[in-house]
């Protein structure tokens, strides 16, 4: 369960299941005043010698001169003087490579000769690559640090705190050969962060991206691929080298796509320049909010929505639907199915009140927009948010959901009057919630896979139940749900548990997990993660520890904990879900989550009048039907037996462009445009220039200058160079127009490649029928 209320579900639980963060991540300044606290630390990918480090007091990932800073010495010390506690408590550390200067001590002597930069949350004092991913992290999914670290280490695989040296750590007795690992994993996300680095300067060359933008995109990228990057660190074994690690492709899913690079940028540029708006203002100015979605079939049919968020007179708010009907060319109005059954019980006036989705009100107060469920003062929620002008914006950017780019004009804009806002739902109190599935019958209960008597299962139609360990070591004694809190509780912690069943307890599940919970007297929670594998004996894994405690809440009992936040990470648990209580209900003891108190942020864009209507405009469903390639002519490339390249001519192209009917480019067709082929990405600029990211010569994501023109038949002649080993090759692409769309292109191309630019002419390559994207 993401949340209890409909509305955010609407934008934000679609078909395409965009997430939600769970709290606001204002770049706000700390003070730059001085003051007589000071820290001290170590920066490393190995040691760092010669880099500057800084307090991030205005968040925007540079050091500035106005900013307490130092250069680090050898063994990559640091000592940061004149700073306030109140800093330190609320500023990230940020280490910025001097090039030219900085000395890696894992290369002693050798000065580094590309940029990157490092950082870590408030509180660290070691900075490194892992936890630069921390940080971000923090800074962008909202994670508070301890949820952050834990995040990291999950993809990472490890419990070693990452605020911990590693390079030091690399001698101790009992971790030194996870810490080697980790320092293995913290080369090799330096050099795909200086590859990404370079990579994103070429390509914005020119367009002022703010580096805070470029930094927080590529090591986004970074984190989400580190399970890649760890497992590639372990199969390189003895032969480790972070480059060639990085040059064998095995991480090419932690480089940046150069395809959606300007539109990721210009949405976090847009996010930056966002101003505070009233919402109740919004709706009851006239206007509404919109937000579109989209659902896929079996069949491979999708259907298109837009839902609208509008007052009335009365400022009473509903939420209507549109789908797109392609036969008519129309958006009609659209109802949801509402068949789910499933409730949320809240806890409001000393009672557990089930309420269904369909049961939300929203309603205007004032300056407030108000949501509640089913009516009850508990389940309050006000919304909030901030708004961006879109003006001159690129409108496929800031769609969403993923499907929508396809049916989008990607070289449409908005206009003056378009608006986007972001939401924000915030809540003064936490909310109490248990879950009740309300099934029509036991035997339906968790889809249907429940045993229909006996031990483990369901007592009713909620679906919830408690089940107990009674820690005797027997499963036959195992099975019974809960009917009272006190069952729950061991009176001393299992001594050396090798299974579940020596735990006296309940277990809890996470995504593919099970944890193992052990509630002893006193306060003390144990937890272990349960290892269940087919066809062998289950066991338990690592042990951890937290606190739990009996409160009462609006008259109502609960035993309440609060997972550790390792296992919320390892088990994909939803903000409901982190903190979670038992309490009796029915007659038997139930699982329910905690809200916090506090704001959750929606991700996902919703717009005003203009802009809805802008977006509409720019829809165009035939750009769903991908276009064909033209495989007449087609020829392959290849050697004969002597080893002598063959493959077609200059003549067989221009035959194989006329069989397939091809049509003159004009220089539009190609200044400022992106095209995404199967092996790059081809970057047109003005003046007969471009960059091409992709792949070359075997080698991935090789950065090339190109140079093109049209020539005398209305073809695309692009010519650049590579090097590689000390030799250069010549190459050249020429392209017929075959057909195009506003998001595709079909072509037929012409490869040629020679050891000097004269030869080029005469070379023989491949002949090709093919269809790129436009961007």
């Amino acid at each position: 369960m993401n949340r209890i209320t409909p509305l955010l579900a609407a934008m934000c639980v679609s078909s395409a299941l965009v997430g939600c963060s769970n709290t606001n991540n204002d770049n706000a300044s700390a003070s730059t005043e001085t003051g007589s606290e000071s820290l001290s630390g170590k920066v490393a990918d190995g040691y760092l010698a010669g880099a500057t480090v800084c307090l991030d007091l205005n968040d925007n990932q540079e050091c500035d001169a106005d900013e307490p800073s130092t250069t680090s010495t050898s063994g990559g010390a640091y000592t940061l003087e004149g700073v306030t506690a109140e800093q330190l408590a609320s500023t990230a550390i940020l280490v910025e490579i001097v090039v030219g200067e900085t000395i890696d001590e894992d290369n002693p002597g050798v000065a580094i000769d590309r940029t990157y930069t490092l950082t870590a949350p408030a509180g660290y004092n070691f900075v490194s690559p892992l936890t630069t991913m921390v940080q971000n992290e923090v800074r962008e999914s909202g994670l508070t640090p301890d949820e952050a670290k834990a995040s990291v280490q999950t993809k990472l695989g490890t419990e070693i705190d990452l605020a911990d040296d590693y390079v030091a750590g690399s001698s101790d007795e009992t971790n030194g050969a996870e810490f080697a690992r980790l320092h293995k994993v913290a080369q090799v996300t330096r050099v795909v962060m200086q590859n990404n680095i370079e990579t994103v300067k070429q390509l914005t060359d020119g367009t002022g991206v703010a580096f805070e933008d470029l930094l927080s995109l590529i090591v986004k990228q970074v984190v989400a691929a580190l399970d890649t990057i760890s497992a590639q660190v372990d199969a390189a074994g003895e032969s480790f080298d972070p480059d060639d690690v990085v040059s064998s492709g095995g991480v090419d899913g932690a480089n940046v796509d150069t395809a959606t690079i300007n539109d990721d940028l210009a949405e976090r540029e847009a996010k930056r320049s966002a101003t505070d708006v009233s919402i109740a203002e919004v709706l009851t100015s006239g206007d509404s909010l919109h937000f579109f979605e989209s659902d896929e079939y079996d069949q491979g049919v999708v259907d298109f929505f837009y839902g609208t968020v509008s007052a009335d007179s009365s400022n009473n708010v509903t939420i209507t639907r549109s789908i797109y009907n392609s036969s008519t060319e129309s958006w009609d109005a659209d109802s949801e199915d509402n068949a789910d059954t499933y409730q949320d019980c809240i806890l409001d006036s000393g009672a557990w009140n089930c309420v269904s989705d369909s049961s939300e009100t929203i309603t205007v107060s004032g300056d407030s927009v108000i949501v509640k469920r089913g009516g009850l003062g508990a389940s309050k929620e006000v919304i909030t948010g901030i708004s961006v002008d879109l003006t001159g914006k690129r409108i496929a950017s800031f769609a969403d959901d993923e499907r929508y780019e396809y049916v989008l004009d990607p070289a449409e804009t908005f206009s003056e009057g378009a608006t986007g806002y972001r939401l924000s739902f915030v809540r003064d109190s936490a909310i109490h919630v248990i879950f009740n599935d309300n099934v029509a019958t036991v035997s339906e209960c968790w889809g249907g896979s429940g045993n229909a008597t006996g031990p483990f299962s369901p007592t009713d139609t909620w679906c919830n139940n408690v089940f107990l360990r009674t820690g005797d070591g027997n499963y036959e004694t195992d099975g019974d749900a809960a009917t009272t809190l006190s069952q729950l509780v061991s009176s001393t912690a299992a001594s050396n548990p090798n299974d579940p069943a020596d735990i006296k307890g309940t277990e809890l599940y996470g995504r593919d997990i099970s944890i193992m919970a052990e509630f002893v007297s006193g306060g003390v929670a144990n937890y272990y993660l349960v290892d269940y594998r087919e066809g062998s004996t289950t066991s338990l894994s690592t042990k951890y520890t937290g606190t739990w405690a009996q409160n009462t809440v609006d008259t109502k009992v609960v035993m309440q904990f609060t997972l550790p936040a390792i296992l919320i990470s390892k088990g994909d648990l939803d903000d409901d879900e982190k903190t979670q209580f038992f309490t009796v209900h029915d007659g038997y003891v139930r699982r329910g989550g905690i809200i916090p108190a506090g704001s959750s942020n929606d991700n996902q864009w919703v717009f005003n009048n203009s802009a809805r209507d802008q977006i509409k405009a720019a829809f165009d469903y035939s750009l769903l039907t991908d276009l064909e390639p033209c495989s007449t002519g087609d020829i392959e490339e290849g050697e004969d037996q002597s080893g002598v390249a063959t493959g077609g001519t200059s003549s067989d192209f221009i035959a194989a462009a006329e069989a397939c009917s091809a049509s003159s480019f004009v220089s539009a067709d190609l200044t400022n445009q992106t095209f995404v082929s199967d092996f790059g990405v081809f970057n047109f600029k003005a003046a007969g220039a471009g960059v091409f990211v992709g792949e070359v010569g075997g080698e991935e994501d090789s950065v090339l200058d190109f140079t093109w023109a049209i020539n005398s038949a209305g073809h695309v002649v692009i010519n650049t160079s590579n090097t590689q080993k000390g030799e250069t090759t010549f190459l050249r692409l020429t392209m017929a127009k075959i057909e195009v769309n506003a998001r595709q292109i079909s072509l037929k191309t012409f490869s040629q490649e020679a050891g000097t630019s004269a030869a080029v002419d005469q070379a023989v390559g491949e002949v090709y029928g093919e269809v790129w994207a436009i961007k």
